[in-house]
């Protein structure tokens, strides 16, 4: 069930035994509904592997590893390392221009 309302959609989703109705932004929608479609996949998964735990410890082990899908996403995109070497690079040519300059 989706409501729109002033750039807003109001949306029913069921994860687990859990039902939840929220506004999302219209542009987000898919995202939560992919989102809440993968959760129940990965609780299926786990409840299919591990039929001696309770759903709550199931989920406990479904948060961990969007957890941390989420921090390699994350580390996927550091540009730290690529911004320091972009900087010693800078360095370099800096200091080359400025001695070619002194040799002028």
């Amino acid at each position: 069930m989706a409501e729109q309302t002033q750039g807003t959609l109001k949306i029913t989703l069921q994860i687990g035994d859990h039902t939840m109705q929220f506004p999302v932004a219209w542009n987000e929608e898919k995202f939560y509904r992919d989102a809440a479609a993968h959760l129940n996949q990965r609780f299926q998964y786990y409840s299919s592997h591990m039929k001696n735990k309770s759903a709550e410890q199931i989920w406990v082990y479904v948060a961990l590893e969007a957890a941390i899908n989420l921090q390699r996403e994350n580390a996927r995109y550091d540009f730290e390392p690529v911004m320091e070497r972009i900087n010693a690079i800078n360095k370099i040519i800096t200091e080359a221009l400025d001695n070619n300059a002194d040799k002028e």
